[in-house]
């Protein structure tokens, strides 16, 4: 499945549970005061580029985001569920651990929850989809999803882990997405 179209991607700003390191997953975690800053921020920042559409995750701290940047675009939010984090069963509203570390190089399946594989392949499809509609697509989402991009594409230059609210226009060729950052 091939990315025809340049895009951009924003992960959701912080929240309280990024910053105590608890795991979210689908759990619907709110932005904190910073999250809220750094969304208001992302917005600033892509004030002007050219952006048609915007496709995201429902989960809380990504639709706030999303609104976020919307406020300078004349574009609604569509909600795509398959761009909602991975889905790590017990192992949600836990402290990070190397169970973590293990799940995102398919080492550990969550009980139930959803593999890194299929996390993976519902993520690329959803991102697929949003992309389809389009050049100048913004996926606003999760930090998961840029991980579990991986499985299928090389990204240059490197960017892990993703930071909260970076927005990043990404340019699909050759198999490989070149990115850049846009930050003032």
């Amino acid at each position: 499945m091939a990315f025809e179209h340049p895009f951009y991607f924003l992960r959701h700003g912080q929240t309280e549970w990024n910053k105590i390191r608890k795991t979210q997953g689908q759990s619907d975690s709110q932005l904190n005061d910073t999250g809220r800053a750094q969304a208001r921020r992302a917005g600033e920042l892509l004030a002007n580029e050219p952006i048609e559409r915007i496709v995201a995750s429902p989960l809380s701290r990504v639709r706030d985001t999303a609104e976020a940047v919307a406020r300078h675009h004349d574009v609604e939010i569509s909600f795509d569920d398959g761009l909602m984090e991975c889905h790590l069963g017990d192992m949600q509203e836990q402290p990070h651990g190397s169970w973590l570390a293990d799940y995102w190089t398919h080492d550990f399946h969550p009980p139930n929850g959803e593999t890194f594989a299929d996390f993976s392949r519902r993520v690329w499809e959803a991102m697929a989809r949003a992309v389809e509609l389009g050049p100048n697509t913004l996926i606003v989402a999760h930090g998961g999803l840029w991980i579990a991009a991986h499985e299928f594409t090389r990204i240059e230059p490197g960017l892990m882990p993703m930071p909260n609210a970076l927005p990043l226009h990404v340019m699909p060729e050759d198999g490989v997405w070149h990115h850049r950052t846009l930050a003032g």
